[in-house]
């Protein structure tokens, strides 16, 4: 059984472009430094003695300053390239986390988490383009996994490590953080020249009737608008796994940094190892706001997992393994929907909106999380983003039957490749 699942495992990775391989290092090298988003609001609470609220207001500021680099990341993508914006944002980002571990005042802090995050977050619309511009149709939801199997990976190594450092100086963590940023930054100048991105052909786009291209801008395409709202929501009640469920952990169940981190660790490992043969065998089968949905389920359970009298090991087991799997039908297929939805001259554009949904969840999701645990506390928390979770399902439910109703019978059509913008 086992050698059955490798050779499928293997084989869920053939024909995937060697340029997507590239940036999937590159990923994995910055992700495996993530230690810093990991272990902030520890940080901020344990290290610098903020209350919990305070540690909420700056995370709030993390979220801004995403929104506002998601939004920049579109437009210089779309102006400049995929390649530079990648190549300077992750330099920059590694100088900002170097200097962020000197500041210790509020406010200060707040401003310094702000510019990291907009920093930061420019690279994801520019990464996005570069994934749907060097994969063809048949391998694009497959590209998106590999790309996310190696944040997912990195993601397994950076609480694991940081957890350690953390136990040895906090400022370890900012340290690794930041070289890896520099580290990545010179891989990607070393592994993807942008002479050679610049030549590269934009692929053909292959469409159907649950993603027709839009050729209009984002903001006046009004069903990506409310796929917008709904993923926001749904984004919401993914984050607290960042923001709130390590406190909780500390807090509620007065587990180390360390148990925290191989916690963390898990969600990692699992959508490293599952995520891409499953989307490999699903893959096509089924419309991909109806794996969206599902996955959405899977968040709902997840935090109901917390109300069960199941232990703290069991209930943590159980919430990090549906949240694993639910991510793992949620993000691929909403990113595909996305890919297939911008291939125009905006792609750069439409990719940005998507990232800005996850950028003001960066902004709701700890303000949300931490005025309910001060209020009322953990408990009504959990209910409260289930509930979140169940108005997203009812959501894509009714996108996906309003899109079927616009567009009943539309066949499948290429996007020939000289409509879309040049590769930059």
């Amino acid at each position: 059984m086992f050698l059955k699942f490798y050779h499928h495992w293997r084989s869920s990775y053939a024909g995937i472009p060697r340029s997507i391989w590239f940036l999937a290092l590159v990923n994995l090298v910055n992700r495996c430094g993530s230690m810093v988003i990991a272990f902030l609001t520890l940080y901020l609470t344990q290290v610098l003695h903020f209350d919990v609220p305070q540690a909420g207001y700056v995370m709030g500021f993390f979220g801004a300053g995403a929104l506002l680099g998601a939004f920049m990341g579109g437009r210089l993508t779309d102006k400049i390239g995929y390649y530079q914006v990648q190549f300077w944002s992750l330099l920059l980002n590694g100088v900002m986390l170097l200097v962020m571990m000197t500041v210790r005042d509020f406010w200060w802090m707040s401003l310094s988490v702000f510019l990291m995050a907009m920093i930061a977050e420019v690279f994801r619309p520019a990464n996005s383009v570069a994934v749907a511009r060097n994969s063809a149709p048949e391998t694009r939801t497959r590209s998106i996994s590999l790309q996310r199997m190696s944040f997912n990976l990195g993601w397994t190594v950076a609480p694991v490590v940081g957890g350690l450092l953390a136990s040895l100086g906090w400022n370890w963590l900012f340290w690794i953080d930041g070289l890896t940023c520099i580290f990545a930054a010179l891989m990607l100048r070393r592994l993807m020249s942008p002479k050679a991105a610049a030549k590269r052909p934009a692929p053909a786009v292959t469409t159907t009737v649950e993603e027709p291209v839009s050729t209009i801008s984002p903001y006046r395409d009004r069903s990506f608008l409310w796929f917008v709202v709904l993923t926001l929501l749904n984004a919401i009640v993914f984050m607290q796994i960042m923001w709130t469920v390590p406190l909780f952990w500390k807090e509620g169940y007065q587990w180390s940094e360390w148990g925290i981190g191989l916690m963390m660790a898990l969600n990692g490992l699992l959508v490293f190892s599952v995520e891409m043969p499953m989307i490999h065998r699903i893959d096509g089968r089924r419309p991909q706001l109806v794996y969206v949905r599902f996955g959405l389920l899977l968040y709902i359970a997840s935090y109901l997992a917390f109300l069960m009298p199941l232990g703290f090991v069991g209930s943590a087991l159980l919430y990090t393994t549906a949240i694993s799997f639910g991510e793992m039908f949620v993000m691929p297929f909403s990113s595909n929907y996305v890919f297939g939805r911008s291939a125009g001259s905006r792609q750069g554009q439409y990719m940005a909106l998507y990232t800005m949904a996850y950028s003001l969840a960066n902004i709701l999701a700890p303000l949300f999380g931490t005025q309910v645990i001060a209020a009322w506390g953990y408990h009504t928390l959990w209910q409260l983003v289930a509930a979140l979770a169940g108005i997203a399902w009812l959501g894509f439910w009714w996108l996906e039957k309003k899109q079927r109703s616009e567009h009943p019978a539309a066949p499948q059509q290429e996007v020939p490749p000289e409509s879309l913008p040049a590769v930059g």
